[in-house]
């Protein structure tokens, strides 16, 4: 984790150098030096010959950690990822530098983001219901949306009026900083991915978002009166792409047919969780009562073990079940689960994992046997 995390800064740097003078000179980032101690003596407790510079270091972590000389402790599939992907963080990378918390742009992005997220959710509601529904479909927003037009900016600005101190609507905020601004005024095409709608670069191109399964790739005209917004590469990396497993199970549960006996609350308690379930029973008086309670915890991660280690179960809500969903993609892939499992027991007690498929159709069943 801690080379991941000296990664990271070594990007981030390089991303600073490129937009201009460098903010930051001299000695390499710290969690790179500690790492970089610690396989040294990780080399030579193994009799090796450890690596003599940086450089060297740099080589090797474009190259899959299975084919390092060192024996590391990690599991078969992590020792398949690289930390080095084309120059950038690999995804194994991104989650190591953001478990280590040192990676500069998943900070931003999680801090900075989410902060205006929650800002403006408390700013558009008088109470606490309204600020969870203003929080799910801004977030939710950012899930559907990689691209986006002024004109519809301000129809959400409409909905969600409420403004800053400077007369800002917290919304223009939040989309400032999860999108880049590009002047535009004519009329400006993108070819999409039909599945999670992120921008292809052409209708030849197939969708690279984890997991997705893609189809015919779908032109879309935004009309703009003077600005185009593009999501930003973190937004998308660590909100966008992670939100569609959730968003699919949302989607999934919240059809008319189930309405009766099943009620889904996106991102509960702002975000405690992504998912809660209620099943529905007939009450007093033909009003409807909360029979059970699910929890539910979507994780998109490339490694299950690092995913293990920082996962947390919040206080509240109470739920009777409580389920830490994974995308299909995941889930079949072999040994994810057991060694996600392995990392959890003893950190958090009565979590289930599940895959996605089974979570939605576990849900259908119990709906229909609290209903019979």
């Amino acid at each position: 984790m801690m080379l991941s995390a000296g990664l990271a800064g070594i990007v981030q740097r390089r991303r600073q150098a490129a937009g201009g003078p460098a903010k930051e000179a001299g000695l390499l980032p710290a969690p790179w030096r500690v790492g970089f101690s610690r396989l040294w003596w990780r080399f030579a407790d193994q009799a090796l010959q450890p690596l003599d510079s940086d450089l060297a270091l740099l080589e090797l972590c474009a190259q899959p950690l299975a084919t390092w000389p060192v024996q590391l402790d990690l599991s078969i599939t992590d020792l398949q990822n690289s930390l080095l992907a084309d120059g950038d963080l690999s995804e194994f990378a991104e989650q190591g530098s953001r478990l280590a918390r040192h990676d500069v742009e998943a900070e931003w992005t999680e801090n900075q983001v989410h902060l205006a997220l929650r800002e403006a959710a408390a700013a558009n509601g008088s109470s606490d219901e309204e600020i969870g529904e203003a929080y799910a479909v801004l977030r939710r927003y950012l899930i559907d949306h990689a691209v986006v037009a002024d004109r519809e900016v301000r129809g959400l600005e409409r909905r969600f009026p409420a403004t800053d101190n400077s007369g800002q609507t917290h919304v223009h905020r939040l989309i400032s900083l999860a999108y880049h601004s590009r002047p535009a005024r004519a009329p400006q095409e993108y070819i999409l991915c039909p599945s999670c709608r992120n921008v292809l670069a052409d209708a030849s191109a197939c969708c690279a978002t984890a997991g997705c399964p893609g189809g015919s790739p779908e032109t879309w005209t935004a009309v703009p009166t003077a600005v185009v917004y593009e999501q930003h590469r973190a937004t998308r990396k660590y909100i966008h792409d992670p939100g569609l497993v959730e968003a699919r199970i949302i989607d999934a549960l919240s059809v008319d047919s189930l309405a009766p006996t099943v009620r889904v609350t996106p991102y509960p308690g702002v975000d405690a969780l992504d998912v809660l379930i209620e099943f529905l029973r007939p009450g007093v008086g033909g009003v409807p009562e909360v029979a059970e309670t699910w929890g539910v915890d979507a994780k998109d991660q490339v490694s299950a073990r690092l995913l293990g280690r920082g996962f947390t179960w919040p206080q509240a809500p109470a739920c009777d079940r409580r389920y830490l969903a994974l995308p299909a993609h995941r889930a079949v892939q072999p040994g994810y689960i057991s060694d996600l499992e392995a990392e959890l027991d003893g950190r958090v007690a009565g979590v289930h994992v599940i895959d996605e498929n089974q979570l939605v159709a576990r849900a259908k069943e119990r709906a229909k046997e609290l209903a019979a």
